[in-house]
């Protein structure tokens, strides 16, 4: 309660200095006169009113701290105030600082408004304002234009139908069809407000900021045209930043135009139009000089396709330029996950190559695909025509895909190529250590275990189906009834099924759920040999 009646009376306090400062001004105002200080000819105009006085030649006059010159002028008095019609040469000097000229004169000493027309112009030291029709007070120092008028600022010319200028606070309002030119972009605005010194835009409505390089968007913020730096923030709609192969999205963005820098804060994205990808995430840059981006916190790629989407997470996202070449490497950092409709999976690190449509997946990566489940070491996959044609399954290989609810065909070895066709895979080969289980069936019923055992094999696949196997060398092979196999024999060493963990939709790539170990599950792949060894 005491700090609450500190402050009440502090704010009466300052409220009555205030209105004892405007009360005395305006006062001041009334009670100053205007002074005849010089003129070529002094007529009194009796023809016009009882008290209309004719100055004519070189006439200068004063009103509080204002100096008027002229040609010639008319003053009209009328009761406690005078009304001054001038013409030609008008010059009005304000606070000796501020220069206002113009063709003609309209000033009421009651008011302290000057009303000025054809060929206006304001000069002070670091502005320049150019209209037909202006209106200024001096009383509360500040003039407006509303009939069009130009602002000259630095290198900046400012164009609006409507604008404010206000001396003391060095500002200038622009209103309705506003366009700044610089030599290096152009500004169309609604509203914006400029400031002479500093030479700083404010953005107060729908603004676009075009150049040779890009297009800027904005609603809200501020553009240093002395530093080629921006801060933009969202409005009814997000900032951009749009550039001939970009666009830079975010609620809030920093452009460093100099450096080609842009950051974006809350709903990042960064389109690229040429290879229809999006980078997103709370937080995220780009430079368009070098091509290089990054983004973190829920950082997302977005492969777009005719009829589908990737979607891609990760803790951090980054974009690699390869200019010699007109490409680019996209690098995913730890904990990567990723959904498409016809494709999931898993793993801790990814790089996507451009230049071949290569993805390769590191770090006992997951990918599940038509009904498979494939691990490895590492797994890389190849694209053409936005479609997959071959897999590259390195180091430990294993590929699993569920018969039914109980039954897994299986295909095990040190390294794999598979072969896509239609989207379906149908041809697998294996090198080193090569191990399968697969279950034949007779019009749709299991009739057995089929376990076959070769240093190296080829697989045939139809409708997701095996149709034949090939053992290349040291073939090792029997069908048994399934019941008649324990249930360890069904399984190859290294077996595991992990359905649990499939993004399921494109919001799961973003929940955290634990890998397997896979040491154990690595240990069994690289114990086991059969036939040829590695090295041979």
């Amino acid at each position: 309660m005491t700090i609450y009646i500190m402050y009440l009376r502090l704010f009466s306090t300052l409220f009555i200095i205030a209105l004892v400062s405007l009360n005395t001004q305006l006062f001041s105002q009334k009670k100053a006169k205007v002074k005849i200080l010089h003129a070529n000819s002094f007529n009194q105009r009796a023809d016009l009113g009882p008290k209309v006085k004719l100055l004519i030649g070189q006439v200068k006059l004063q009103h509080g701290n204002t100096i008027m010159h002229c040609d010639s002028a008319y003053i009209h008095e009328l009761n406690d105030k005078k009304v001054i019609e001038a013409y030609h040469h008008i010059h009005i000097i304000q606070n000796d600082s501020i220069h206002l000229y113009g063709d003609f004169l309209t000033y009421d000493s009651s008011d302290g408004i000057a009303r000025v027309r054809d060929n206006v112009k304001i000069e002070k030291q670091d502005i320049t304002v150019l209209t037909e029709y202006l209106d200024y007070d001096r009383v509360q120092n500040f003039g407006y234009y509303f009939n069009g008028g130009e602002v000259f600022s630095g290198q900046n010319k400012l164009i609006s139908d409507l604008g404010y200028y206000y001396p003391d606070l060095s500002q200038v309002h622009f209103k309705d069809s506003v366009v700044v030119h610089n030599p290096k972009y152009t500004i169309f605005s609604d509203t914006l407000k400029y400031h002479t010194i500093t030479e700083v835009a404010s953005i107060l409505g729908p603004t676009f900021i075009n150049s040779d390089n890009n297009l800027i968007y904005s609603e809200d913020g501020f553009y240093d045209t002395m530093n080629d730096k921006a801060s933009l923030y969202k409005g009814d709609m997000q900032s951009y930043v749009q550039g001939k192969e970009n666009l830079l999205k975010g609620d809030t963005i920093y452009y460093d135009r100099r450096n080609g820098l842009g950051e974006a804060y809350s709903n990042f994205e960064l389109h690229d139009t040429t290879n229809n990808m999006i980078i997103a995430g709370d937080f995220g840059y780009y430079n368009e000089l070098t091509q290089h981006a990054l983004s973190t916190k829920r950082a997302q790629l977005m492969q777009i396709y005719q009829e589908d989407t990737l979607y891609l997470h990760a803790d951090t996202l980054r974009a690699i330029p390869l200019p010699e070449e007109e490409s680019q490497l996209i690098k995913a950092y730890y904990n990567v996950k990723f959904f498409r409709k016809d494709m999931q999976g898993r793993c801790d690190s990814m790089v996507y190559d451009l230049r071949d449509s290569t993805n390769t997946f590191y770090h006992t990566p997951v990918i599940w695909a038509q009904g498979n489940q494939m691990t490895a070491h590492t797994i890389k996959l190849f694209s053409r025509n936005n479609a997959l044609y071959k897999a590259e399954l390195n180091n430990s290989a294993f590929i699993v895909a569920p018969e039914d609810s109980i039954h897994y065909n299986q295909i095990k070895g040190r390294n794999m190529i598979g072969y896509i066709r239609n989207n379906e895979l149908y041809k697998i080969d294996v090198d080193g250590n090569g191990q399968t289980i697969y279950y034949p069936k007779d019009n749709n019923i299991v009739i057995g275990v089929n376990r076959a055992e070769s240093s190296s094999l080829s697989i045939r696949l139809s409708n997701r189906q095996i149709t034949g196997i090939n053992l290349k060398s040291d073939p090792n092979g029997n069908l048994n009834p399934p019941y008649l196999l324990p249930s360890e024999d069904v399984k190859l060493q290294g077996f595991i099924w992990l359905e649990k963990i499939r993004p399921k939709n494109r919001w799961d790539i973003f929940k955290h759920t634990e890998m397997p170990k896979m040491e154990e599950l690595n240990k069994a792949y690289d114990d086991y040999q059969y036939g040829d060894s590695e090295d041979e």
